[in-house]
């Protein structure tokens, strides 16, 4: 179906003919995910992965 840009990186994200919506798909390059909320025309929302977290050196 085609390609969009991943909103952090600039990365491809593939949409394939058989996704539909509420599909999750991720960017090759900084592998983000996506939900498809849309298809016609594509629009994705991120997904909140949980793994945003940042650890100080002191927490461990």
């Amino acid at each position: 179906m085609g390609k969009k840009r991943c909103m952090s990186c600039g990365g491809d994200i593939r949409i394939y003919y058989d996704h539909e919506i509420g599909d999750e798909v991720f960017c090759e390059e900084c592998e983000r995910e996506y939900r498809i909320c849309s298809l016609r025309p594509v629009h994705l929302e991120p997904l909140e992965t949980g793994n945003d977290y940042h650890f100080e050196e002191d927490d461990y």
